[in-house]
């Protein structure tokens, strides 16, 4: 899953909309950053296998640390305990922020089981692997990416607010950097390595998530007295 996870991230912000779009981001694809960094490290390990499934040729077997449920639940607390405890000014419904950043951590996992080959650990290496294997079917895989990421973008776009409202020219660079980053790595030429590819993750997830936090940039003092709100609430 790929675009799937954004639009959670665009959903969950109009849940709530103190939550940073960037942070949300991060959120979502806390588990892919850290399955970056733990590759690079040497303590999680995949290889890149031509064919392997229709959408990706990468071959997940031993990643327990960033993606197996257990580690997911974990991750999820962390997550929320580390935005409960972030110094803000903002302390209202802060517990029911923190929660949502969690569950959209966890979202990251539920999400991978619908698409992943049955590698996605219950624990560690030895135990169950889920996985409904939807990236074996390229046309059923685009249409959930798709589904999913447009209903979390009209969600987005539908509930808007004064306090945070849609800039259109912005969302629409965030929305054509995801679009064509994930079709040009469907048909993108083969990853020359994993190290590659672990690096050039990580770059990416957290460069969209500085665009998505600047592309939902918080109202202006001059708009929201265009709209006859307090700038200071």
């Amino acid at each position: 899953m790929f675009l799937g996870h954004f639009g959670v991230a665009l959903a969950v912000k109009r849940l709530e909309p103190k939550i940073s779009l960037g942070s949300l981001f991060m959120a979502v694809q806390l588990a892919d950053l850290l399955w970056g960094c733990f590759v690079l490290l040497g303590w999680e390990h995949a290889r890149i296998i031509p064919g392997y499934t229709v959408v990706t040729p990468l071959q997940f077997y031993d990643y327990p640390l960033s993606h197996s449920l257990l580690a997911a639940v974990g991750w999820a607390l962390v997550a929320a305990a580390m935005y409960y405890s972030w110094p803000t000014r903002d302390t209202s419904r802060h517990w029911q922020a923190a929660a949502l950043v969690g569950l959209a951590v966890l979202s990251h996992y539920l999400l991978d089981v619908l698409v992943h080959a049955p590698d996605l650990p219950i624990s560690g290496n030895d135990s169950g692997k889920l996985g409904f294997g939807l990236w074996n079917n390229l046309g059923a895989t685009l249409a959930l990416e798709l589904l999913v990421f447009g209903a979390g973008l009209a969600i987005y776009v539908a509930f808007r607010s004064h306090r945070h409202p849609v800039r259109p020219i912005r969302l629409a660079l965030l929305v054509v950097v995801l679009l064509v980053s994930y079709f040009a790595n469907l048909r993108g030429p083969l990853p020359p390595s994993m190290t590659v590819v672990a690096a050039s993750s990580i770059g990416f997830f957290v460069l969209v998530a500085i665009l998505a936090g600047w592309a939902d940039q918080r109202a202006t003092p001059d708009e929201l007295a265009a709209a006859g709100l307090d700038s200071r609430k």
